[in-house]
This record gives structure tokens, sequence and C-alpha cells, in this order.
């Protein structure tokens, strides 16, 4: 009778048919903007530091102040989507990102810019889960599939756009035009879910209870400093020195207020990221894929961008342009990435994926001091190519590693793992490039990462995932 009860309460919550598909552009262009906005700025890089006077380090916090920022609020993000009204969550997540974005445009100073940025991170942070947790409430199981097929797609367009969208607007126009095009996207947003809002509360899991009464303000407290300065201390190393008494005292706080936040998730019932599920290998191996194709990705689109301007001599449009080999690639196979995972299951296509992504990483960092936009364009291609079969695996063998009852929480860390990538990544990226000058060397410190990541699941991705609907993390 129950069970009854909750599928007729399910229905009657379900919108018509059009509601449904304008709310599904809607969820789309919520994730559609957070992508763009991680990679946007890269070739506009140049320009903003030249305007401002801006040295490379200051310049590269345009592009990490939203990032770190991002990392360390999206598992937030998730608990609040289940503890408030998803429309308010959405309506508050992008009235801040539209703003923050608004300011970044009119922003009269490399500061004021950074401090933006991290405004239109923690809008970023909030929206970023709640597209799914929307579509799994506006369409029934069996439209499920199709719905986040093209919810995908639409996202993958945004993401794909990015590099292009910001030559074209740094070389014809202004880079301010980059922030100044998401204000209307939101206002779209906005509208329809002012209009047609989502019934019904967000879905809950098992700990909502304890949630209530007992956010984990100990843990979003450690995980935000200690991310901060860990990300400081390598960011800013080449330029304080790395024995400085600031570097050595941020990389102290950041290890520390780290530990405390590990030490704090093992012990809580309701802890805000679930650190238990690293115990398991697979988890933990998927989740270092996720992490590693993001750190590729942001030394792709920004130290690639950079070394498009800086050493072929190309404006920001033409570098958007020889960009766009790699992102067209991944748009092609990232439908494919699907049909492969259900043909060979998870472990084939993230072997394949490493394997081609630590190919094009390598032949990157042999010949891009040829400088020749040819020779390179191979190792582009194949990137692209690769990118699709790695998240798309890792994300399944990670939910599929765990009990049902936990598949949300393993989701949302896996989007804290993909998240923490991108900061990290451009964190030693940054470091690495200050203190060599040598595009060569960072993207073979990414060569390394990935093939180390192959190793790791050589002997552990997609293992053990059978027993997981009866282990315990308890």
């Amino acid at each position: 009778m129950t069970e009854l009860t909750q599928n007729h309460s399910h229905d009657d919550c379900m919108p018509s048919v059009t509601h449904r598909w304008v709310l599904l552009a809607a969820m789309s262009f919520i994730l559609g903007l957070t992508l763009l906005d991680e990679t946007v700025v890269s070739l506009a890089l140049p320009t903003i530091s030249e305007e401002f006077g801006m040295t490379l380090t200051q310049a590269h916090w345009v592009v990490n102040s939203y990032l770190l920022m991002f990392a360390a609020l999206v598992a937030l993000g998730g608990k609040l989507a289940d503890l408030v009204n998803i429309n308010y969550l959405i309506l508050s997540g992008m009235i801040i990102f539209g703003l923050a974005s608004l300011a970044c445009g009119f922003a009269p100073n490399g500061s004021f810019l950074v401090g933006a940025r991290v405004v239109q991170g923690i809008g970023a942070a909030i929206m970023f889960p709640l597209p799914i947790v929307a579509i799994s409430r506006i369409f029934p199981p069996e439209r499920r599939g199709f719905a986040l097929g093209i919810f995908g797609s639409i996202a993958t367009i945004f993401l794909s756009s990015g590099p292009l969208v910001s030559g074209y607007f740094t070389s014809y126009f202004s880079w301010r035009w980059i922030f100044w095009i998401n204000p209307p996207f939101v206002l779209i947003v906005c509208l329809v879910i002012a209009l047609a809002p989502l019934k019904g509360r967000v879905a809950h899991g098992p700990d909502r209870a304890i949630s209530n009464y007992s956010f984990d303000w100990l843990g979003f407290i450690t995980l935000l400093v200690g991310l901060f300065f860990f990300v400081l201390a390598i960011m800013q190393a080449p330029e304080w020195g790395w024995s400085s008494r600031d570097i050595l005292l941020s990389f102290i706080i950041g290890v520390t207020a780290l530990t405390i936040f590990v030490w704090n998730e093992l012990r809580r019932k309701a802890p805000l990221i679930q650190v238990r599920f690293f115990r398991k290998p697979s988890f933990a191996v998927a989740a270092f894929v996720v992490f590693q194709a993001q750190y590729s990705k942001i030394v792709m689109f920004i130290f690639g961008a950079l070394y498009f301007q800086d050493k072929l001599g190309f404006a920001p449009f033409f570098a958007g342009l020889a960009l766009m080999s790699a992102v067209v690639m991944n748009a092609a196979t990232a439908g494919l990435s699907g049909v492969c995972v259900d043909k060979f299951g998870v472990r084939t296509p993230a072997m394949c994926g490493l394997f081609v992504l630590s190919s094009a990483t390598l032949w990157l960092t042999a010949f891009i001091a040829q400088d020749n936009y040819w020779l390179l364009l191979p190792a582009l291609l194949t990137w692209g190519a690769a990118m699709p079969l790695l998240f798309l695996p890792s994300m399944k063998s990670s939910v599929d590693s765990v009990e049902l009852t936990k598949k949300g929480q393993a989701s949302g860390v896996m989007i804290t793992s993909q998240m923490l990538g991108g900061t990290i990544g451009m964190s030693i990226s940054s470091s690495i490039f200050l203190f060599t000058q040598s595009y060569e060397f960072v993207f073979g410190t990414a060569a390394a990462v990935t093939l180390l990541c192959y190793l790791l699941c050589y002997f552990h991705f997609g293992k053990g995932i059978e027993a997981a609907d009866t282990s315990s993390w308890d």
C-alpha cells in the first residue's frame, strides 16, 4: 500500500510533456554554463593579464579561483539538494552566477576579477548537482535515459564552444563578452523556473533525518580551508620561494586541515563526503580516473591555448580554432562511449581511453618544442577521442561498486574528485610552468599522471563490483 501511494504521489508530481522538455532545456543550460566557464577564460588570459598588468601567476588565479571554489563547495551543493526546495536552489545559484558574471565583465582590475570568479564558482557549485536530480523527478524511468542523452549532448555543445567563443570575442570584440554572454541564459532559466517550477521536493536518501539536524560544518570548513591553503602553496611557491615561511606555513595549514577533514568524515554518520568509499580499490581508482581526466583537460585547454598564442603566434580566435580539433573529436565520440560501455563493460573502454590519452600526451610532450601545429594535430585528435572513454566508464564503475542506497553519495564523491582534478591540476601545472618556463614539462607531467592512472587501472579498475550490493561501508 505504501509503495502504491508513493508511486501515485510521484506521478502527481510529473509535469506535462511540454513542461518536461522546457525544464530539460533549462537544466541543460545550467550544466552547460558551468562547464563553459571552466575553460572559456583560457584564450583571453594573455589579453586580460596585459590589460591589468598581471603576472602569470595572478592570471592563472583567474582560472583557478573558479575551479577551487567549485571543487570545495560542490559537495555542499549536493547536500543542499537533499535539504532545500530545488526551485529555490536553482534560482539562488543562477542569480549568484549571473551577477558574478556581470561583475567579471565590468572588472576594473585583476584582483576584482579574481574575486568575482570566486563568487561565480560558488554559484556554479550550487547549480552543478541539481540538473540530474531535476531530470530524475520530471521524467519517468522509461524516458530518463533518452532525456539524459539529450541533456548531455546540449551540455557538450556548450563545453565544445568554449575555446571558439573565447577566441572570437577576445579577437573581435572584448574579453569582457566571454562573461557577459552568461546573464541572458541565466535570465531564461530563472524565468522558466519562476513560471513553471518543479513540483514537490527533491528526492532524499537515508541520511536526510540526520542531515537536517547535524550538518557537517567541521567537514565543510576544514575542506575549504585545507584546499585553499594547499592550492595557494603550490601556485605561489615559484614566486614566493619553496622554502619561504609563507609557503611552508600554507602547506602545514593545508595538510593539517585536510587531515582533520578525513578524520572527521570517517567518524560521522552523515559526512559531507563519504570518504569510506575510497577503502574499496575499484572505487578509489575510478575516482582517480576522473581526477586525471579533468587534470588533462585543464592542461589542454589552458596551457594549450597559451602555447598556440605564445609560441605559434596565433591570434585568440585562431588559437580557439586550433583547439577545436580536440573538442570536435570529444563531441564525436561522446555517444560512442555509452555504446562501448553497454557492449564491453567499464574496464575495456577505460583502459583503451587511458592508453590513447597516454599516447596523445606523450606525443605532445615529444613534439611540442617543434612549434609546428600540423605535427601536433594527430595528438590533439586522439586526445579528444579518448576523453569520453574515461568519464562514463568511471562514473558507472563507481556507482556500481557501492550499495544501492549509497549510489547518490558515490556520484557526489566522483563529482568532487573530478573538480579537484581541475583545481589541483591547474595549481601543479602553473607552478611547473613558472618554475621551468617549459610547455614540455607541463604536458610531460600530465602524461606521467595518465600513465600512473593506467597502471592502477590495470590492476584494480572495474574489479570487485559484483560484491558491491552486499558490502558494508559502516
